[in-house]
Parts: structure tokens; sequence; C-alpha cells
């Protein structure tokens, strides 16, 4: 049986959503990287590289918040992903499932692993040229103190 994403609530979605600064960062493993012959129709024609990636994230690890240049779809091999959005809006994926991310500003996120062993996910990236990042950082939102020393 096959789990769906789940949404994920209270604390813990706090915890994912601003992790401490010291929390470990991904190890990335470039497996491979080509340069596709033919349009896929579902992606869209400015879908023009692949890049395959093996990433791990220790236990409390985080990739930081981010977004894609394009599309990204990620399986989930071992562990459980908490993955948050910008309106603190969280899912877990767990082993033997996947995530399709959409590409652009709009999708920011962040990744954690929030369990005692390590997350490792494969990824693969739809890039719209050789030269566009995998994923642009960005500042995470307000945290719940900073909203309510504005307040």
């Amino acid at each position: 049986m096959v789990d769906t994403p789940r949404p994920h609530h209270g604390r813990d979605t706090l915890r994912a959503a601003f992790p401490p600064p010291q929390a470990p960062a991904p190890s990335n493993v470039p497996l491979a990287r080509g340069r596709l012959q033919d349009v896929l129709p579902d992606l869209g024609q400015d879908v023009t590289y692949v890049a395959v990636r093996k990433i791990v994230l220790p236990p409390g690890g985080t990739t930081g918040w981010h977004y894609h240049p394009g599309r990204l779809l990620v399986v989930v091999d071992q562990g459980v992903l908490t993955h948050t959005y910008a309106d603190l809006n969280a899912e877990t994926i767990t082993a033997g499932n996947c995530l399709v991310e959409p590409r652009g500003a709009e999708h920011v996120h962040i990744g954690t692993n929030l369990e005692d062993t390590p997350l490792v996910m494969h990824a693969v990236y739809f890039q719209p040229d050789a030269q566009s990042p995998l994923a642009v950082q960005v500042p995470g939102p307000e945290t719940p103190e900073e909203a309510a020393a504005q307040q």
C-alpha cells in the first residue's frame, strides 16, 4: 500500500518551517545531467536540460527556503520529508512516495527532516537551460515572534 502525502499540523509544522540556524544542510550528489533531444509535452517547450541528484538530509537537516526555476520530481527513498510552503501549510512524504514541485518564485518552500534517521531523496530537475540554478535560496517567512513584534 502506498502512503499519500499527509497534511502536517501543530508544533512540528513550526519546527519544520523555522529550523534553528545551525540545522544541518543537505549533501547533494550529482548523478547525471543531459540535454533533451525532444520536447516533453507535459513539461513545456522551455525544458531543455535534465539533472538528477541524490540528496541526503541528516536528522534535523533542512534545505533552507527556496524555489526552483524548473519543475522538479522528488522520490523519497528513505525517511520522511516534511515539505512546508510559504503559507506554512505542510505535508509529509514517506519513503516510496513522490512529490512534484512546480517552478517559479511563487512556489517557495522548505524541506526538513524531523526524524532521527537520514532522509534520502532522488530528484529529477527539469531545467530551462544548462546554466539555470537547480534551486534559488530565499529568505523564509516571518517567525510568529517577528510577526507579533510588528503588531
